[in-house]
């Protein structure tokens, strides 16, 4: 963060000045006290679980140097004389998303991308972020830092000498994205696809389309926006959209596209295409859904004037997101995956198909977790999952953790399944039930922590290694 004076922070956010030096420069923000350093600036936001503001006293002994808060109620006069500078808002929440949009109004020539879409978001962020690289500095949100917190707090973290910002944006109800598109004021967008995803809220794909959708307004007059070209609700606002349009899909058709794909690799390869020009890409991260994020994140850096072969490079380098298709090989050859950041209906089939092609002299244990968020369809989403497994024929067994993959089980009429209560009883039963030839795919929503499955049969299997 390049430093600004408190007195920029109050007349961005309509702050009241309490106490303090209104001349104090401000060079770190932080939100949360347990990792907040000495003389940062500390924003007491209140979440659905916790208030900052309950915090107040450990920031200052932090030894912050400023404080933006809201609530009538902080008796200031208990923590005298150790008192920082002290800025009063009407909400904590807002003062931090205004004054993120006032600290990305200073760098105009930075080259400024929003991602959204239901799935593929993270690891097209990813993708693009490391084309990027091969030209200049760039910055990009890390891990879930893609919300009305997360995406202000990665603005603070801009510099003059910044080229490229990959900002990957996510929604849980209506307006998100046009305050996140607002924040960030993006040259150009990409929507990698539409499917069903937070329909606890949004109860319809078309819904979601409305929110996402939004991302297009808020893209400069002069920018374009990256769709795919096989995604059907996508396809169907391409002749309605005015700004540029750059289509990626895996077939002719699109402007960016994909031809000889090869999955029954390691890694996936295949022929892209972009303007008439053909480069193998060889990917460092499993499954056919996987290209499709590489030629979204192609489609938008050849927007932005990248040659071909930065945009190889740029591919051939990505570090894969940690539980995004995160591959493990046992002792005895058996193949771990790891897809438990997230998971939805859409991303649930493409992901579960995407592997059994991958590998289809394998036999394949899916170990799947409730799929949350999907609101009052839920039950039909998890029992329409069963019956799609059912009619792959290299699922050899399914074990289940939760309550919502009850209503998946029902279905599992032709498949080995086992549902568990316990993930230290699946883990055992799972290692048991392991073979050399097994691939064991590992895939739920966030709140169900199937990492710790993965992360307990790799470790039992280092331990047989005597690997410490």
């Amino acid at each position: 963060m390049e430093n600004f004076y408190l007195m920029d922070l109050i007349n961005a956010v309509n702050g009241s000045f309490v106490i303090g030096n209104p001349h104090l420069p401000i060079n770190e923000i932080g939100i949360d006290t347990r990792t907040i350093k000495q003389d940062s600036l500390f924003f007491a936001i209140k979440g659905k679980s916790l208030d900052g503001h309950d915090y107040i006293r450990e920031a200052i002994e932090k030894k912050v140097s400023a404080i933006v808060y809201s609530r009538d109620d902080i008796n200031f006069e208990n923590l005298f004389p150790t008192l920082p500078s002290l800025v009063k808002v009407k909400d904590t929440s807002i003062a931090l998303e205004q004054l993120a949009k006032a600290y990305r109004k200073r760098f105009n020539l930075l080259h400024s991308v929003a991602i959204t879409g239901s799935n593929g978001k993270t690891t097209t962020k990813e993708m693009l972020a490391s084309i990027f690289r091969q030209k200049g500095k760039t910055l990009s949100n890390q891990g879930n830092f893609n919300n009305r917190i997360g995406v202000p707090l990665t603005v603070f973290n801009l510099t003059s000498d910044t080229e490229y910002a990959a900002f990957e944006i996510g929604t849980s109800e209506f307006g998100e994205i046009k305050v996140l598109t607002d924040i960030i004021a993006p040259h150009c967008g990409i929507i990698t696809n539409i499917g069903s995803s937070h329909l606890e809220f949004f109860k319809t794909p078309e819904n979601v389309l409305k929110e996402k959708r939004t991302l297009i307004d808020g893209i400069d007059d002069d920018g374009f926006i990256v769709l795919n070209n096989e995604n059907t609700y996508l396809k169907s606002i391409i002749p309605q959209t005015t700004k540029k349009v750059i289509t990626f899909g895996l077939y002719n058709g699109s402007d960016v596209y994909a031809k000889n794909i090869k999955l029954w690799l390691d890694k996936p390869v295949f022929d892209m295409y972009i303007d008439g020009e053909k480069e193998t890409i060889e990917l460092p991260i499993k499954g056919k859904f996987n290209i499709f994020n590489a030629l979204g994140a192609a489609a938008v850096a050849y927007g932005l004037g990248f040659s071909f072969q930065e945009i190889k490079d740029g591919l051939a380098t990505c570090t894969p997101p940690k539980m995004r298709m995160q591959a493990y090989t046992l002792a005895n050859g058996a193949v771990v995956v790891n897809d438990a950041y997230n998971a939805n209906p859409t991303s649930m089939q493409v992901s579960i198909n995407s592997l059994s092609q991958s590998y289809p002299n394998r036999d394949v244990i899916l170990v799947l977790g409730d799929m949350l968020e999907l609101g009052e369809n839920s039950a039909d989403y998890h029992a329409q999952l069963g019956k799609y497994i059912n009619s792959l024929p290299n699922i050899k067994a399914v074990y289940l953790f939760g309550d919502l993959v009850n209503y998946l089980k029902s279905e599992l009429t032709d498949k080995k399944s086992k549902f568990f209560i316990s993930k230290t009883i699946l883990c055992e039963e799972l290692i048991q039930d392991i073979t050399g030839n097994s691939l064991i795919f590992i895939k739920g929503s966030r709140g169900m922590k199937l990492d710790e499955i993965y992360n307990e049969v790799i470790t039992v299997d280092k331990i047989k290694r005597g690997i410490k």
